[in-house]
């Protein structure tokens, strides 16, 4: 899969519905969870147009991609509190990297969750990674059906709370016209 990101990552910010998700997804963030002075994973981070809105506001961010292109992106923004990491979020990578010593209090996720193998492992990997009370939001194409790109509302609150999460909601808060149409965007709010 990173051969394919690698391909678009040049031309990623240039469209303009990947700054109208990152600007939505930032806006509803801010309605659930306080991230002033916070320690963020940005989980498939992308070209870093979520960290690019967060870095004002918070004490830092891991920016987490598995694409180097992507990565190379995000370092031509120079956003000085964000360490960016180019890897797969696995348990072998949280136990070695450096960047992964310190608990975090948020992980966020844009457009990622429906494309990784297995989304009940990242979740677990993520509910480890977080303090108590921390929080994982992340957002995705709603579906009708798990498939790569979408995700249902049932199998997202399955999982989320099977891995122990104790406060769990999901919303559809707001819709993005894309080049494929109006989709709608499901938005995880899980609580540790």
């Amino acid at each position: 899969m990173a051969n394919s990101w690698d391909d678009v990552a040049q031309s990623w910010d240039s469209e303009a519905s990947t700054h109208i998700y990152a600007d939505k997804a930032f806006e509803s963030l801010l309605k659930f969870v306080d991230v002033k002075g916070k320690h963020i994973l940005d989980f498939g981070c992308g070209t870093g147009l979520l960290s690019q809105r967060l870095s004002p506001m918070v004490k830092d961010i891991v920016a987490l991609d598995s694409s180097e292109a992507m990565i190379e992106q995000l370092d031509m923004k120079e956003l000085p509190n964000v360490e960016p990491v180019v890897d797969m979020l696995t348990r072998g990578l949280v136990a070695m990297h450096p960047a992964f010593r310190a608990q975090f209090d948020v992980v966020v996720a844009s457009s990622v969750c429906s494309f990784v193998p297995s989304y009940s492992e990242v979740a677990d990997i993520v509910y480890s990674l977080l303090n108590e009370g921390g929080y994982f939001v992340h957002w995705d194409w709603l579906s009708d059906v798990d498939e790569p790109g979408g995700m249902t509302i049932a199998h997202t609150e399955q999982v989320l709370t099977s891995v122990g999460f104790s406060q769990v909601e999901v919303l559809t808060p707001f819709e993005i016209d894309t080049p494929h149409g109006s989709l709608t965007v499901l938005m995880a709010l899980a609580k540790k």
